[in-house]
């Protein structure tokens, strides 16, 4: 491509995706993973890949827009909010010598993204992203001259330019002590002299941005009332005045909407109306009546756009007619209202195209809103509607999407205190309503393709058993009974702890079926307690609950099984021999051993011997015990019994 209109074209593009990328990053800063950053970048790259292909990219800044190959670039809102970001940094060169990883772009975006006063205390953006080891991008001073190649080459550089004065010096030039009359009159006075010693100076070209930095500098530092008067003189001719416009690029967003409220604390002025002055002038764009409008209400974090919640149905368009104050969604629906939702269509700009990756965004915007709410009813709104999205989730029989939603929101909740965690569980039970997860039931019963009823409640963990059990304890319906019992069986597994606490249930059928589940889940940490349910009043809990230590333990429920047949109720004590008799291992054979020699009750002892002989390790202990040289030894009865199992054993086998 050799057309100059091609070139500047390509740049232009270029330029406009390094601003989405910024947007994209200043919405979730450090997160280079999230799915709008990743496009971003990509796209970033393409672009600087097609103009790379004519050779170095090189551009000047200025405090309205770009410089390219000396002609200033076509204005656009977008690319007129890089270089305003990069003007305020004192960045006033930007070059690409090749396609920057994800690495630089964060890292530079992060410059980008600094305090001005945080990054000119670090030694500058260049110096900056120097000792970051970033090479492909560069944000410099412009210089008297160029990259190698590149297409821009610094002009007017004057021969013998005049060293830019430090604040003081230039406060001491500036004769500020000798400022009288009202402050009115001072700030004029001050800004004529400011006037003709901009002009007396012979500043190198591209410095000039050091010179009004200086200034603002000394404006930060002048006494409360003249600062006042001068910031609204600057406002109020910045329309007319280039210095004056040159002063107020100087100062960052936050800087200059604090001295807009600052300005009305005495109620001369409007600041609202001040940051709207300055946005219809066009040297601020309409974001700055937000942060001014959050700063008074004392919220200044309100100042992000969290783009994507209207993808989980939250409407950012309209402010709450009851009038909760200060919360951030407030600040928000004020914002987007004013700009017409430019911001919004920047950030849709940055965000994938495929549904999926919308979603996830989405659920990353959602997240970082929930961090940052203070409205508890709003909040507590908000939540209901996502409580609503699970639902629709599970109708779908999504498991996927049911993590998402759970995950984003766990997380969120999970850093604002133990308070807001506690309402990640009241609504996810929301969710759970009986009637939302029938229907769930319902549907897996009538359509066996898709996600099963434990896969889609698995995520819940332990506040989906609880639902699935208080359920299963009222449920009438044999059939569904069965199905929430089996989902149950697998979901349980890994969430035993509201398991363990229905052993304690007044009801005797939810302690059984708790017994039940945790024979199913299985693990030697649920053996003592269900060797405890094993001694419940109820009969039917004791039975389950003996049939549960097995289950659940095999070979290492051999000790409490042993110890019930000993000193367990007295129903207890035949299943536990039982049992014992269905674990083939050793250890379950010499337990049924010590049971057949010493237990008192001779019923048991036969039937320890019967149990004995279904198996291998068993019928060699009962030819031991057989014996009437073994000690100690079984009385004649017991043995003459042991012998004749043997034989029958033995004529099965033949």
């Amino acid at each position: 491509m050799s057309g100059g209109g091609d070139r500047a074209r390509e740049v232009a593009g270029l330029l406009r995706q390094l601003w989405l990328g910024l947007a994209a990053y200043r919405l979730f800063p450090g997160s280079s993973d999230r799915p709008g950053f990743v496009a971003a970048v990509e796209r970033i790259g393409d672009s600087v890949r097609l103009a790379l292909a004519s050779g170095p990219i090189d551009v000047e800044v200025r405090g309205d827009g770009f410089v390219f190959a000396g002609t200033p670039l076509p204005p656009n809102e977008t690319t007129e909010r890089l270089a305003r970001a990069c003007f305020e940094r004192r960045v006033e060169r930007v070059e690409i010598a090749a396609v920057p990883d994800v690495r630089d772009l964060e890292r530079a975006f992060a410059m980008l993204s600094m305090p001005p006063e945080e990054l000119r205390e670090g030694g500058g953006a260049e110096a900056m992203l120097a000792s970051a080891g970033v090479r492909s991008i560069m944000l410099s001073a412009l210089g008297p001259s160029a990259v190698e190649g590149a297409d821009h080459v610094a002009e007017d550089v004057v021969a013998n330019p005049a060293r830019v004065p430090d604040a003081h010096l230039l406060a001491s030039q500036l004769r500020i002590d000798d400022l009288a009359g009202a402050p009115e009159t001072r700030a004029e006075a001050l800004f004529e002299r400011l006037r003709g010693l901009v002009s007396d100076l012979s500043i190198e070209a591209g410095r000039e941005i050091d010179l009004h930095a200086t200034v603002h500098d000394v404006v930060t530092e002048l006494p409360p009332e003249l600062r006042r008067s001068l910031v609204e003189l600057l406002v109020d001719r910045v329309r007319d005045d280039p210095l004056a416009e040159r002063l107020i690029g100087t100062m960052s967003n936050a800087e200059l909407t604090r001295a807009l409220v600052d300005l009305g604390r005495d109620g001369r002025r409007d600041p609202v109306e001040l940051a709207n002055h300055l946005a219809a002038a066009g040297v601020r764009h309409l974001d700055l009546v937000d942060l001014t409008e959050a700063l008074e209400a004392g919220r200044e974090e309100a100042g992000t756009i969290l783009a994507g919640l209207e993808e989980v149905g939250v409407d950012l368009t309209k402010s709450r007619a009851d009038g909760f104050g200060g919360s951030v969604t407030d600040a928000l629906a004020g914002y987007l209202t004013a700009t017409e939702r430019d911001d919004v269509r920047t950030m849709q700009a940055t965000l994938p195209r495929t549904d999926e990756q919308r979603k996830a965004s989405a659920l990353l915007a959602l997240r970082d809103y929930l961090m940052l709410e203070g409205d508890d009813e709003r909040l507590g709104e908000v939540l209901s509607l996502w409580a609503e999205g699970l639902q629709e989730a599970m109708a779908m029989r999504d498991p996927v999407r049911v993590r998402e939603l759970l995950d984003s929101v766990r997380e969120a909740l999970g850093a604002a205190g133990e308070e807001r965690e506690s309402l990640y569980g009241s609504y996810a039970r929301q969710a759970l309503a009986p009637e939302a997860v029938l229907a769930l039931v319902a549907t897996v019963r009538l359509d066996d393709v898709g996600a099963t009823v434990p896969e889609v409640l698995e995520p819940f963990g332990d506040i989906g058993v609880e639902v699935l059990l208080d359920l299963l304890a009222e449920e009438a319906d044999r059939e569904r009974r069965a199905h929430l019992l089996a989902a149950l069986r697998q979901v349980a597994r890994g969430h035993l702890r509201p398991v363990v606490a229905r052993l304690q249930d007044p009801r005797w059928y939810v302690v059984r079926n708790a017994a039940n589940l945790l024979g199913n889940a299985g693990g030697e940490e649920v053996l003592d307690q269900l060797a405890g349910a094993a001694r419940h009043p109820s009969a039917q809990v004791r039975k389950e609950a003996v049939k549960a230590l097995v289950v659940a333990g095999g070979a290492k429920a051999v000790l409490h099984l042993y110890a019930l047949a000993g000193e367990g109720p007295q129903d207890v004590r035949p299943t536990a021999v039982s049992v014992l008799g269905a674990i083939f291992a050793p250890e379950a054979a010499a337990a049924l051993g010590d049971i057949a020699l010493s237990n008192p009750d001779r019923g048991l002892r036969r039937q320890a011997l019967d149990e004995l002989a279904e198996g291998t390790e068993g019928r060699e202990l009962l030819r031991a015990l057989s014996d009437a040289k073994t000690r100690p030894k079984l009385t004649w009865k017991l043995r003459r019994h042991a012998r004749r199992l043997l034989r029958e054993a033995s004529g099965a086998a033949a």
